[in-house]
């Protein structure tokens, strides 16, 4: 698992997503793939945010579909966009954060 401290800087990072794609499509246009210490440097120097090894190698096991210990543009980049579009339905920010509350007061109580 990851800690609390792990998420909140996946998600800080996600936030600044655009950042690190342009960095990204660097090695995809030198059709590259991206290795772990690269890519903890290139998260770093688009978006100043400092990735543990453990939450990168979390990172990369869940996202590295052909196990070749590399992510493509496509393998993060492209399914990271989607996750981040998807279920926004026009909410509100205040909404969101109302429905997060809900969502953790629930999982917390174990309901």
């Amino acid at each position: 698992g990851i800690t609390f401290e792990e998420f909140r800087s996946f998600f800080q990072f996600l936030n600044n997503l655009e950042d690190f794609a342009i960095a990204m499509q660097m090695y995809n246009f030198a059709n590259r793939s991206i290795g772990q210490d690269e890519f903890t440097r290139a998260v770093y120097v688009a978006t100043g945010i400092k990735l543990t090894r453990h939450l990168v190698n979390t990172v990369f096991r869940i996202f590295d579909e052909d196990h070749d210990g590399k992510l493509s543009h496509k393998e993060f980049i492209g399914v990271m966009k989607d996750r981040l579009h998807r279920g926004e339905g026009g909410m509100r920010v205040e909404e969101k954060f109302i429905s997060f509350k809900s969502c953790m007061k629930k999982e917390l109580s174990g309901k």
